[in-house]
């Protein structure tokens, strides 16, 4: 009885004890480990994903009250899927995870204390084809050497994987849809006669990106993947357009949702070039704050790139690596860097820069 009283006293003292201990309880029964990308709440403005907070990834730096989230937002990630803040018209956004039966191979990889990322230029001579016969618009059709960019790439998959790389990420308008598959093909074909461990198993790929005809029109298309067999794993699509020789880039759709990866090191995104500084596409990813994001480029000057991804870090912890392609014709190039706590330029056609894995410490920014 005593005790009763005396736990009475202390509610009556501080009511809120009541909501702590619910929190608390709440947090026992949906832990991270129990919750699942596919879990979603509706806090009444919209609908957010639920996502589990990874040793090591800390979830990002940012800490915001989404509706009536808070509970959430202490114990996991909150992905808003319809409603991201400070965008008047926002953005569909959809969260993917490592497809089952391929994330023990993942974990083991990606679970370490730091994480290696190749940055690639490619200098093997092959250009895009740019054709103009829309006006005021530019379509790329192809590459003018698919054999040698093939060559290239697999080598830069196969140097990446003796360099003990985590991350491999390759520039935009670089990697055509049919040498996309046949990198996939082969890394298939690998993993069948060589074993997981083979010579271009790279967990995470970025296979660059190019445009590309779909139903709903033509796409600035990049896909991530898994070296362990090709297996998909997100892809993305540019949604603004950028000029070259006074003519517009000829994009018509971006099909892909922004889809944002969950994997062992936290919450992996993907913008192409302009998508990462400019316009709505800059804004959602800063309303969510991936811990990494993965830039395929094609750019003469990297200083809007190199100032968006500082506020990106320093406002939600996120790591940006960018790769970065010349336009045609163009003969001076900067490769890319990665920004982490401090920012690594690149200053060969292939990169190696190592980054630290730590918790980042949350903090609430208002």
């Amino acid at each position: 009885m005593c005790a009763l009283s005396y736990f009475q006293d202390e509610i009556e003292n501080d009511p809120l004890l009541w909501f702590q201990a619910l929190d608390e309880h709440c947090n026992r029964i949906f832990g991270p480990d129990s919750i699942l990308p596919s879990d979603k709440i509706d806090d009444g403005d919209g609908e957010s994903r639920v996502l589990p907070i990874y040793p090591g990834s800390g979830g990002g730096k940012r800490r915001e009250q989404y509706g009536n989230t808070a509970f959430w937002l202490k114990h996991h990630r909150v992905i808003p899927l319809n409603n991201l803040q400070d965008i008047s018209a926002p953005l569909s956004v959809a969260v993917a995870e490592i497809p089952q039966g391929y994330k023990d191979w993942a974990t083991q990889y990606l679970m370490g204390e730091t994480v290696r990322i190749a940055i690639i230029h490619f200098a093997d001579g092959s250009y895009p084809i740019i054709n103009y016969s829309t006006p005021q618009l530019f379509v790329c059709n192809d590459l003018s050497d698919e054999a040698i960019r093939l060559e290239k790439a697999l080598e830069c998959i196969s140097a990446a994987k003796s360099e003990g790389a985590h991350i491999l990420v390759m520039p935009e308008l670089t990697i055509t849809p049919a040498i996309r598959l046949k990198i996939t093909n082969k890394l298939d074909l690998l993993n069948e006669k060589e074993g997981e461990n083979h010579a271009l198993s790279v967990p995470v790929i970025v296979l660059g990106s190019f445009h590309e005809q779909v139903e709903m029109g033509l796409r600035n298309h990049a896909e991530a993947i898994l070296g362990l067999d090709g297996t998909h794993l997100f892809g993305c699509d540019k949604r603004r357009a950028v000029t070259f020789n006074n003519c517009r880039e000829g994009l018509e759709c971006a099909s892909t949702p922004l889809t944002c990866l969950l994997t062992p090191l936290g919450l992996m995104a993907m913008a192409i070039c302009k998508d990462m500084f400019d316009g709505k596409p800059a804004a959602a990813l800063s309303s969510l704050s991936p811990d990494w994001l993965l830039v395929p480029s094609m750019s003469e000057k990297l200083s809007p790139h190199r100032a968006a991804a500082k506020q990106l870090h320093d406002t939600g912890g996120t790591v940006v690596a960018v790769a970065n392609q010349e336009m045609p014709g163009i003969e001076d190039y900067d490769p890319g860097f990665v920004h982490h706590e401090k920012r690594e330029d690149c200053t060969t056609d292939m990169a190696f820069i190592t980054v630290a894995r730590k918790d980042n410490h949350l903090r609430r920014i208002k």
